[in-house]
């Protein structure tokens, strides 16, 4: 029932921002200022713009997507094939470099809802200004496509100034994969061909924004160590790695070190609690 619950409060039915509030961007001067200068960058179309919100606050962005952000993500693209219900597609430029992140831990097997994938809408070339530019805002120039569609973003709002600018960056290189319908996921954050198009396409060194991400995400782990101490100790009986936790698992997790697949002979145990000093007190 507790796993239930659990479940039910991160994932709910999306709640996009409807067509005739779109574009909408409820961030600061300087992410909106990159938005729209990474935007022309890119040359996206100009009507892709009017499925578009981009948001700095969590809980708005949970509730357009319908699923809850991992606390470490420093921004989020997110395509919504069907604003009026399906399950939201996300894709996190989380903190990866940290040891305790989703990807590596592994639970048990559970119902998921169906994940709904329909064919990209067609577009059409951008119509661009003499200098290259396409206006952001500009009216749509094509027919609506059928499928109501959106494209939503997050963008942490505690980031250094050139974190926000690449981070803004990096999710629109999420967005205009996905308008090329050519989509990609992360094989390692800092060390794939998105980042190698993020390091292009800011003019930055490769090796600077790997730098970057790793102190953005440490940033971001200490302020929420403070709001929510880690209370739990789990370690692998196999390989001793330790998963400090916020809440107890729900349900039982294998560890991501041992084997990439969820596997019963490497589950994790609890060790004990956690006291504000950060010692490990054993269970009674």
């Amino acid at each position: 029932m507790g796993a239930m619950a659990e479940k039910s409060r991160a994932h709910r039915a999306p709640n996009p921002p409807t067509l005739d509030k779109l574009p909408l961007v409820h961030a600061s001067e300087d992410a909106a200022r990159w938005l729209e200068h990474y935007w022309h960058k890119l040359r996206l179309p100009p009507a892709e713009a009017y499925r578009l919100a981009m948001t700095e606050d969590r809980h708005e962005f949970h509730r357009w997507t319908g699923r809850r952000l991992n606390p470490l993500a420093l921004g989020c693209y997110c395509y919504l094939p069907n604003a009026s219900g399906s399950e939201a597609e996300m894709t996190n430029e989380a903190g990866s470099a940290n040891a305790v992140s989703a990807s590596a831990l592994l639970t048990a097997p559970a119902s998921a809802p169906p994940r709904m994938q329909p064919t990209l809408p067609g577009f059409g070339e951008s119509i661009l200004e003499p200098n290259g530019a396409a206006p952001l805002w500009s009216p749509p120039a094509q027919t609506e496509p059928a499928t109501d569609y959106r494209h939503l973003i997050f963008v942490e709002p505690d980031l250094l100034p050139l974190g926000i600018e690449v981070t803004v960056a990096h999710e629109l290189i999420h967005l205009a994969d996905r308008v090329h319908g050519n989509p990609r996921k992360h094989r390692c954050h800092g060390y794939d061909s998105i980042s190698t198009d993020e390091a292009a396409i800011t003019d930055r060194d490769p090796e600077l924004l790997r730098r970057l991400l790793r102190e953005e995400t440490e940033r971001r782990e200490q302020a929420l160590r403070k709001v929510r101490p880690y209370r739990y100790l789990y370690v692998c009986p196999n390989c001793t790695r330790e998963y400090p936790r916020v809440k107890r698992y729900p349900r039982p997790v294998s560890c991501g070190r041992c084997d990439r697949q969820y596997n019963p002979a490497f589950l994790l145990e609890l060790r004990g609690t956690l006291d504000k000093n950060g010692q490990c007190q054993p269970l009674q």
